[in-house]
């Protein structure tokens, strides 16, 4: 197993389990992305929304591209990481463009000086056993 291989599952593992924590725990998943369930009487909920987005669909998402990528291998694992990548990558894109168009929306940086680097990393770990196949000559 390469050592980009244990990155890309390294960082789909901690990926999984982010999910894991939004499922089991959907008042820490609101807490961490500063989201609320809609405070109107007649409209009660919003946790399922924690526990699927931010849960289930993390974690399975994840857990399903780590056994692709440790029992399947090859272009397939590719395949199954690369759309993941991307997405990482792209919420650290759309978190920066919030950071530097959005300040008053905002109000205040928060977390999002931490995510974006972050994200931008965790894109960049899964996607690296596809960015070194492309870095061999």
């Amino acid at each position: 197993m390469s050592v980009f291989t244990i990155i890309c599952a390294i960082a789909l593992t901690f990926c999984a389990l982010i999910g894991l924590g939004a499922l089991i725990a959907p008042k820490w998943a609101a807490g961490v992305v500063r989201l609320v369930p809609d405070p109107d009487p007649a409209r009660p909920g919003g946790f399922s929304e924690f526990r699927a987005t931010y849960g289930g669909l993390l974690f399975l998402l994840h857990m399903t591209a780590l056994v692709i990528l440790l029992r399947v291998g090859g272009p397939i694992a590719m395949l199954a990481i690369l759309p993941i990548a991307a997405g990482w990558l792209g919420a650290g894109f759309g978190r920066a463009l919030s950071f530097l168009l959005d300040t008053k929306e905002n109000r205040a940086p928060g977390m999002i000086p931490v995510w974006i680097p972050l994200e931008l990393v965790l894109g960049l770990a899964i996607a690296s056993p596809v960015l070194q196949i492309g870095a061999n000559p």
